[in-house]
C-alpha cells in the first residue's frame, strides 16, 4: 500500500506503466497491399530508434524510473526475484505474485476473509475500539481483494456485534433515520464517547452505576418470583378429645 502511493505521488504515469507495460513509441501505417494481393489495414507500428523524439525518449525513461522505485523498495530477499525482470511492469506482478500468491490462492484467500466477515463477533471484555479497528481491518482486507459490500450492510453488521455495555448507545443509534448513511467512523465516534462517559460515571459513583442498579433490581425479582409463597400465619390444630 505505502509502496503504490509513493509510486503515484512520484509520477501519476507510472501507474498507466504498472497496468499496461513500457511506453512503446510508435507510428501510423497506411493502408498498403502485401505482394500477395492481401490487403493491409491502416494501422501502427513501433519506431525505429532513429524516429525517436525527444518526448518519446522521455516517455521510454519513466519505466526504467519506476523499476528504480521497486528495486530500491523490494527487501534482499526480494531483490533476488526481480533481478531477471525486464521492465516496472514485469516487476510488479512478480512482487504482487510473490506476495499475494497465484489466482487460486487469491480466491481461498477472499473466501476466508468473507468467513470471517460473515461470522464476526466482539468477544468478552473487549472495548468499542478494539471491535472498531478489527471490524474496519476486516472491511480494508476485503476491499483490497476486490470486494465490498454496502454502507447500509456494513452498518447494520457492525451494530449487531457490539459488546454488551454499549447496547443502550447502540440502540438508539438504530433507531435514526440516518442511521444506514452514516460513515462508520461516525457512529464508532458516539459509540466510543458514550463508552467515555460510563467509564468516567463508573470512576465518580463507583461501580453502582444506573445500568448496574437495574440489573441488581431485575435479579431481585426474579429471585422472589422464584422463591415459594409462605404464610406467617400460623394455624393450629385443635387436640383430640377437646
Amino acid at each position: 500500500m505505502k509502496m503504490l502511493l509513493f509510486i503515484k505521488a512520484s509520477n501519476p504515469l507510472y501507474i498507466g506503466i504498472l497496468e499496461n507495460g513500457p511506453f512503446v513509441p510508435m507510428k501510423p501505417v497506411s493502408e498498403s497491399t502485401a505482394p500477395d494481393g492481401t490487403k493491409i489495414p491502416q494501422g501502427s507500428t513501433p519506431k525505429d530508434l532513429s524516429e525517436y523524439t525527444d518526448t518519446d525518449k522521455e516517455l521510454i525513461r519513466l519505466d526504467t524510473g519506476l523499476m528504480l522505485i521497486l528495486a530500491d523498495s523490494a527487501d534482499k530477499e526480494m531483490s533476488y526475484q526481480l533481478m531477471n525482470c525486464v521492465s516496472g511492469k514485469h516487476m510488479w506482478d512478480t512482487i504482487n505474485l510473490i506476495m499475494e500468491g497465484t489466482e487460486d490462492v487469491q480466491e481461498n484467500k477472499l473466501d476466508i476473509l468473507t468467513s470471517q466477515y460473515e461470522s464476526f463477533r466482539s468477544l468478552p471484555g473487549e472495548s468499542i475500539t478494539q471491535v472498531f479497528e478489527k471490524y474496519t481491518k476486516l472491511l480494508n482486507e476485503l476491499t483490497m481483494k476486490g470486494k465490498t459490500y454496502p454502507l447500509r450492510e456494513t452498518n447494520r453488521k457492525f451494530m449487531m456485534t457490539l459488546p454488551h455495555h454499549v447496547e443502550h448507545k447502540s440502540s438508539s443509534i438504530r433507531e435514526r433515520i440516518d442511521f444506514t448513511k452514516m460513515p462508520l467512523e461516525m457512529i464508532y465516534g458516539k459509540l466510543k464517547t458514550y463508552e467515555m462517559e460510563q467509564e468516567q460515571r463508573v470512576i465518580i459513583y463507583g461501580p453502582e452505576t444506573v445500568d448496574n442498579k437495574h440489573n441488581a433490581l431485575v435479579r431481585s425479582a426474579s429471585l422472589v418470583v422464584d422463591e415459594p409463597i409462605t404464610s406467617d400465619i400460623q394455624v393450629q390444630t385443635p387436640r383430640a378429645g377437646k
